[in-house]
């Protein structure tokens, strides 16, 4: 079962001197947020804290965030490292075989023979498709987000079954 939260992203540092926040996003898209009226705050205890939203706009890859309440720099420094999340049940409905990343982060990697390779740490977006992180014991892999290599996504069991193309992974590393 899935939690009831969804991890949106991360927030990185203060931005500015008015207390935005720019937040490394987790999601594909920042309209998530942009259209979401509130959103809570997940600090290293487990703790939440509901904030509305003022405002949102893009920077590059990042989302700066201005948060009700949230005016100054130093208010704004005291919630870098907490995780931007919002009710699974407001987050919009997605397409069949689509994601939101937060859910595959930490997904458990298997081959196709049963071979576990991993888990996902963290998904690289490219211009051509995104790129799954995979850290196994003592090695690291990079498996290409494609049809052709990701056969099955099963959240219930927290698993992604692969199959691995000639030349993809070393021998010797595996």
């Amino acid at each position: 079962m899935a939690p009831p939260y969804l991890v949106l992203g991360k927030a990185v540092k203060a931005w500015g001197l008015k207390g935005e926040l720019k937040v490394q996003p987790y999601a594909d898209s920042i309209t998530i947020t942009a259209g979401s009226s509130t959103v809570s705050l997940k600090g290293t205890g487990g703790d939440l804290v509901e904030y509305a939203v003022e405002r949102v706009r893009q920077a590059g890859q990042a989302w700066i965030l201005q948060l009700r309440g949230v005016q100054t720099i130093e208010q704004a420094e005291r919630l870098v490292g907490c995780e931007l999340v919002i009710l699974r049940s407001a987050a919009p409905s997605l397409p069949e075989g689509t994601y939101y990343q937060a859910d595959l982060i930490g997904l458990l990697v298997v081959t196709e023979e049963g071979r576990e390779l991993g888990r996902i740490v963290e998904i690289l977006e490219t211009g051509a498709n995104d790129v799954y992180v995979v850290h196994g014991e003592g090695v690291e892999w990079l498996l290409p987000a494609t049809k052709e290599v990701v056969k099955k996504i099963d959240l219930a069991r927290a698993i992604m079954l692969v199959h691995l193309l000639e030349g993809m992974i070393e021998a010797e590393a595996v």
